[in-house]
């Protein structure tokens, strides 16, 4: 970009998982314009995650896409941002109307990327299965990398800033994900949780959950079983939800929005892939951020490189990984 924009709006519309993800190529257009005004766009939901917290943002601009008002509303906070180039990391069809019609009547430039749009436009590798992190940077490098070294993956992990946090000897359990397909099953953790109180001493084990009825049902099961006493159940809104994991010692769980928040606060983790396979959803240092994945699966790959099923009888690719298979390498790897 030849002028220099002082106003920047950089758009992650998608969950909260995805918008944890998007911090990294935050970070780096930041490191490309130090002095821009940078505003980071969400789902209105997802916004007040970051309400406590501090990152490469300079503002987090709430996005309701799903009605008339909400257009008007998002139009109107916009507009009063004022912004001088808008890039779209992941580009949807809702986005892509409301996007496409206000760059054209306000005059603002609109890029984006559209992982369906393979090979098409200036963005590098546009379509190509790859770290998702990878993608959001190619974006940002196609369209402003200034002849610059393209920019790696692993060196912008999402980060979020915590202020005055103590670290506490608790563990986080992520009993829970988008599609049942992606649960570890519930008896694991549960065992799990009984281990990890013997081998870790003085520790205490955190499950957060939601008020979803679907969260509602795991927590029915979950207090229908001999816990332990130092397992919490905990309900917590958004915004208190990264300072709770920043004072926490580790993430333990399935693959879902709350293990991105995890390493984004700088714990280290061990996450469960069934029908997704890490390459996209774990841009992570591995030497911090371990997976369990069972691969080839022939069920896995037969329509494309992951399986799409909500629900499945066998769950052949979460069950092959025994309690004593995490506890073994939670010993090995966690710095305590």
């Amino acid at each position: 970009m030849e002028k220099h924009p002082e106003r920047i709006l950089i758009i992650k519309y998608r969950a909260l998982g995805d918008s944890i993800i998007g911090l990294g190529a935050v970070q780096y257009l930041k490191s490309l314009y130090p002095k821009s005004e940078i505003t980071y766009g969400v789902p209105a939901w997802v916004a007040p995650l970051y309400r406590n917290t501090t990152g490469a943002f300079d503002k987090i601009l709430p996005m309701n896409l799903e009605n008339l008002s909400g257009w008007i509303n998002c139009w109107q906070q916009i507009a009063k941002l004022r912004p001088e180039f808008i890039f779209e990391m992941f580009q949807s069809g809702r986005t892509s109307n409301f996007f496409a019609i206000y760059g054209r009547l306000m005059s603002v430039p609109y890029f984006f990327h559209n992982h369906h749009l393979k090979g098409a436009g200036k963005i590098i590798d546009q379509g190509i299965i790859k770290p998702v992190i990878q993608r959001d940077l190619d974006g940002i490098y196609s369209l402003l990398g200034n002849q610059q070294q393209r920019p790696q993956y692993l060196n912008y992990p999402p980060k979020l800033q915590i202020p005055n946090t103590t670290s506490s000897k608790r563990f986080i359990f992520g009993v829970v994900a988008t599609r049942t397909t992606k649960m570890w099953p519930l008896q694991n953790y549960i065992s799990l949780a009984h281990k990890m109180i013997q081998a870790f001493p003085g520790y205490k084990i955190a499950i957060p959950l939601s008020t979803s009825s679907a969260d509602m049902q795991i927590k029915d099961q979950l207090r229908a079983q001999n816990l332990p006493s130092e397992v919490e159940i905990i309900n917590l809104p958004l915004q208190d939800l990264p300072e709770y994991f920043a004072t926490s010692s580790a993430y333990i769980g399935n693959d879902t929005g709350l293990k991105h928040l995890a390493v984004a606060v700088g714990l280290p983790s061990w996450t469960f892939f069934g029908p997704e396979p890490p390459l996209e959803w774990h841009p992570y240092d591995l030497r911090k951020h371990h997976f369990f994945f069972l691969d080839p699966l022939a069920c896995r790959t037969q329509n494309a490189h992951y399986c799409g099923l909500s629900t499945c009888e066998s769950m052949e690719c979460l069950k092959a990984f025994s309690v004593d298979d995490v506890l073994v390498s939670v010993k090995q790897f966690l710095p305590l």
